[in-house]
């Protein structure tokens, strides 16, 4: 487990992570339960749905826990999408969900590799 290589290579803060988490241990459970709950899979398939209210809602959730977990790069994807649904029916996202999504395929793949029980 190299949960400090993780947050390099991904761009994300480790630094934060451990001030919240305060050990590489708690780090890794925190992140495994996150890389478990399908959430960004959630948001894609909302998207293609045109549930903007309920793709709000994820988002927002997102943001919450990539906040905390300091997943700089899904964070702020997640606040331009929380902010791009508030108050929109037809929100434009193409770009955004294709950037969350090759973007959360990137930190699997980086997690699988560093962090990820065998």
């Amino acid at each position: 487990m190299n949960v400090r290589q993780f947050y390099i290579e991904i761009n994300g803060s480790y630094e934060d992570a451990l001030k919240i988490m305060m050990n590489d241990f708690f780090i890794a459970k925190m992140i495994t339960k996150f890389m478990t709950n399908n959430s960004c899979e959630q948001m894609i398939s909302l998207y293609e749905q045109k549930d903007y209210r309920a793709l709000f809602a994820a988002a927002h959730t997102l943001k919450g826990v990539t906040g905390n977990l300091s997943l700089t790069p899904l964070f702020e994807l997640a606040c331009t999408i929380t902010e791009a649904t508030r108050n929109s029916d037809d929100a434009n996202l193409d770009q955004e969900i294709a950037e969350l999504e090759e973007t959360y395929n990137l930190i699997k793949e980086k997690y699988l590799r560093y962090i990820a029980p065998n």
